[in-house]
């Protein structure tokens, strides 16, 4: 099976479900979308549903999901890591909205964030990040004042 070469212009996205880990033993369903540019190639965009008109938005490192398949990785507000379970096609995310917080742990299928990331890849691959970044446009939004056209 050949897999159809996307452009950086095609945005990827999959939504999932995932549990998320409110105490001990004690978890809920929430649905995760992903979405993921060549326009910003080392972010992943996820926006979990927590019900029917409350998101929450976080913002991660495509590499962090990567590594975080095969290994703990993260540090501060974001850990990734696959579960330790034998034959459990999971993996955690671990989320800290600040310091004084609890992390929120969601148990995502890895096989689906596999599969989700793979085809990040065929629009950006590893390596080639800075190549998709327009680093002109974003010097000159920032440097243009509030009302002026970016032309």
């Amino acid at each position: 099976m050949q897999m159809r070469e996307l452009d950086s212009c095609t945005p990827v996205v999959c939504r999932m479900l995932v549990r998320l880990v409110v105490a001990e033993e004690v978890d809920r369903p929430v649905m995760l979308d992903l979405s993921y540019a060549g326009a910003d190639p080392y972010a992943v965009s996820l926006t979990f549903h927590m019900c029917t008109d409350t998101t929450v938005h976080w913002v991660i490192g495509r590499d962090l999901l990567l590594v975080g398949l095969e290994k703990l990785t993260g540090v501060g507000d974001v850990q990734v890591w696959p579960c330790r379970d034998p034959g459990a096609d999971r993996v955690h995310i671990a989320l800290c909205p600040c310091p004084k917080q609890e992390a929120v742990v969601v148990t995502a299928p890895a096989r689906a964030l596999r599969a989700f990331l793979w085809r990040t890849l065929a629009v950006v691959p590893t390596g080639t990040e800075e190549c998709h970044l327009d680093v002109d446009g974003a010097v000159r939004q920032l440097l243009s004042g509030p009302g002026e056209s970016l032309r």
